[in-house]
């Protein structure tokens, strides 16, 4: 296998071979689940159905909700 001659490689086009590592973290999804509450949700270990990783979903979109003052009431 042949070794890239980095001493050729300008400091632009090293930017550009190691970008797409750098990349800035994605925006939310406005229509869908934030990430910060999904990332929650994989670290607790729940059962194997369906029904307790709805509920803790459910549980966490509301205590997101409420502490960014969504709450209308």
């Amino acid at each position: 296998m042949a070794w890239k001659n980095l001493a050729r490689i300008s400091g632009r086009q090293m930017k550009l071979m190691f970008r797409k590592w750098r990349l800035p973290p994605r925006p939310d999804d406005p229509r869908g689940v934030p990430r910060a509450v999904m990332r929650q949700l994989q670290l607790q270990t729940l059962a194997g159905d369906q029904r307790p990783y709805d509920l803790r979903l459910q549980q966490l979109l509301t205590l997101q909700k409420l502490s960014k003052g969504g709450c209308n009431g």
